[in-house]
């Protein structure tokens, strides 16, 4: 991914000055020297800001009160992009931003309103960047300071601002925050490409196939509990079936699974209608027993069919009475066919508008009449209409009666033929229990199938197995911790190249630190053979050196991935600090340089030289820019650096005549 900085723009609240445009070129050390208080330390703020920071740092005062937008134009892949943000509104950062995309964008002297939301930005930036849009842990859940990589994430490994290029105790930007280290933390293995967008779609996929696997393993396990009761039942089920004579096979407890199942569903496919039980002493009874439930079959079929007529004609017969009544309402209020053919008949003036020059006044009174006659007639006619459905009420009525004696006889001669033959009796209840019986047999018969079927589960289960190994070999923990520290070593190797060309003790020269990603630190072999953290290392241009080998051999490592999402830029703001602390405090160059010792300015000189070698050695392809006291006569003779702006006698980030004007 190709993300350096072009220019950074500030324009102005006084609109009649052009905005401050700062250059930058791609692919060198780009150095700002200048006095104190002119602006230098906020180049890191503001560009953080224009990309989306979700707070501001933006010193207060000078540079936010004359300024109304801040811009940057970045140089990608795909072309320019111009990334404008609104000064902040008191202590809140603004969400209004201004976009310009294109091969070439142009900067336009003001920014009357925005075109872009922050979310939007982010949203440009993440896809630009190529961050997967999954989380860390691949599961559904809210993981806390695991949840997917953003753009943001990354400007931790591009911005070395004044507190952190020579601390001992924290390397990366904003890490001091817990939340911003933690995340950090668990996304380095991402970020170093020991993981990637495949790790995390394998990840997501294992957590959804684990979770199918469990549910088929525990329907697996449901019908194995439940075969072992239906096998132990089964056979008393059959034995039951042939007692009442529904079954004829034989079949034993040593039958195969699907034989048994087979009889049990030819038992419910051919149930009879009455019970199969052959006793001579009982066929006359039985035969009026069965004719009974037959006429009382027809008859509750009959009496429900008149049953529900009798409710469709009782409805019927409401809602016509309703209209009924509805239409003669609006009669009475419209009874006027009469009295306007009256009118029309006996005056010669218009009753609609008093005139005498109405000449069709009769014929349209008329018309307006007859309309009205219309609805009265109808009135009339719906009143007629629930008689007939009174009488036909009446006939439904007669026959449901008729009915109900009916069944009510059917019911006692039934009862006569139960208390006269004890043997019929007992046919009945048994007809009864059989039905029952198969009652309860059909609506087992479906997890019988279940069970049988349980088998066929294996193929599927077996398939979620093979797929989740094989995702398993991807997101394999060790084999991703060994990619990480093959990557760390590789780091490492590298940071010891330029710490031969900077100002460390001679021991770190010889030994390779090493960066320790998951702690986000740096650790050193002392002289007894003890690694420890650079927060154990004395000296701070020890801790200084260490910073500015391990930005060099990042951006190195990143060049050599497919596809890294890391911007290859990095600014420093101050890496002469801890030789120039004067400078620091106010004091200018040019008064102190005859109290700054030979050693410091070749030290210094080695800073700059070791930045520019890393560029030149990755053939131009990554940016640095370095916000500095020092001037061209410390770098001046260096390869590979581009001196942009001078900020000394009033020249300053900030126009003086912007501050000065009326």
């Amino acid at each position: 991914m190709q993300f350096q900085i072009l220019k950074l723009i500030i324009w102005p609240k006084k609109i009649n000055f052009e905005p401050q445009i700062v250059e930058f070129k791609l692919g060198t050390v780009n150095v700002i020297t200048g006095a104190s208080r002119t602006g230098k330390s906020a180049i890191i703020p503001i560009i953080d800001y224009c990309l989306a920071s979700s707070d501001c740092h933006i010193p207060i005062d000078t540079i936010r009160t004359n300024a109304l937008w801040y811009g940057v134009v970045i140089h990608t892949d795909e072309g320019q992009m111009l990334i404008a943000r609104a000064v902040p509104n008191g202590d809140k950062p603004s969400r209004d931003f201004y976009l310009q995309r294109g091969n070439l964008v142009f900067i336009p002297k003001t920014i009357e309103n925005g075109n872009e939301k922050i979310d939007g930005i982010k949203h440009i930036l993440n896809a630009i960047a190529g961050v997967s849009s999954l989380n860390l842990h691949g599961t559904a859940d809210n993981v806390p300071l695991q949840g997917r990589l953003g753009f943001r994430d990354l400007m931790a490994l591009v911005f070395q601002n004044q507190d952190i290029i020579a601390n001992q105790n924290i390397i990366f930007y904003k890490t001091h925050a817990v939340e911003h280290r933690q995340r950090l933390r668990h996304w380095f293995p991402y970020i170093l490409g020991a993981e990637n967008s495949k790790t995390l779609e394998a990840r997501h996929r294992l957590d959804y196939l684990r979770k199918q696997l469990n549910g088929l393993i525990r329907e697996k396990s449901k019908i194995e509990k439940i075969s072992i009761k239906w096998f132990s039942n089964m056979t008393g089920y059959l034995n039951v079936a042939a007692e009442y004579g529904l079954l004829k096979a034989a079949f034993s407890r040593e039958s195969e699974p699907e034989y048994l199942l087979e009889l049990a569903k030819g038992v419910v496919d051919d149930i009879p209608n009455y019970s199969r039980t052959t006793s001579s002493d009982i066929k006359i009874s039985n035969g009026e027993l069965i004719r009974f439930n037959r006429e009382s079959s027809k008859l509750s079929s009959d009496i429900a069919s008149v049953k529900k007529r009798l409710s469709d004609v009782e409805r019927l017969k409401i809602g016509l009475i309703e209209y009924s009544g509805s239409v003669a309402k609006r009669n009475e209020r419209l009874h006027l066919s009469k009295w306007l053919k009256d009118v029309a008949q006996k005056t010669e003036i218009c009753p609609a508008c008093g005139s005498n020059d109405h000449p069709s006044a009769n014929s349209e009174l008329s018309q307006i009449a007859v309309v009205f006659e219309e609805q009265e007639n109808l009135a009339g006619n719906v009143q007629i209409i629930p008689e007939s459905f009174a009488r036909e009420e009446g006939l439904l009525k007669m026959e449901m009666d008729r009915l109900l004696k009916e069944k009510f006889a059917g019911q006692k001669r039934f009862d006569q033929v139960l208390a006269k033959n004890k043997a019929a009796r007992d046919s009945f209840h048994t007809q009864q229990k059989m039905f029952l019986f198969l009652g309860r047999l059909q609506a087992s018969l479906e997890t019988f199938g279940e069970l049988l079927s349980g088998a066929e589960l294996d193929d599927p289960i077996e398939e979620l197995e093979k797929e989740i190994k094989e995702l398993e070999g991807i997101v394999d923990l060790a084999a991703i911790q060994a990619k990480v520290e093959a990557a760390e070593k590789k780091i490492s190797q590298k940071m010891l190249t330029y710490l031969a060309e900077l100002d460390v003790e001679e021991q770190y020269r010889e030994v390779a630190p090493i960066f320790d990603s998951k702690e986000l630190n740096i650790k050193v072999l002392s002289e007894d053979g003890f690694w420890h953290f650079l927060a154990e290392v004395g000296s701070a241009s020890n801790w200084v050196s260490f910073h500015l080998a391990l930005m060099c051999s990042l951006q190195e490592f990143f060049l050599t991935q497919d596809n890294s999402p890391i911007p290859n830029f990095v600014i420093i703001d101050q890496p002469s600090q801890v030789y120039f602390p004067k400078l620091s405090r106010g004091k200018e160059l040019d008064d102190a340089r005859e109290d700054i010792p030979d050693e410091d300015v070749i030290a210094v000189k080695w800073m700059f030289s070791a930045l520019a070698n890393s560029i030149i050695s990755s053939g131009n392809s990554w940016q640095c820019i370095i916000l500095d006291h020092v001037d061209s006569e410390i770098y001046g003779d260096i390869d590979g650096i581009h001196e942009v702006a001078v900020w000394r006698d009033g020249e300053k980030l900030i126009p003086e005549e912007w501050i000065t004007a009326k």
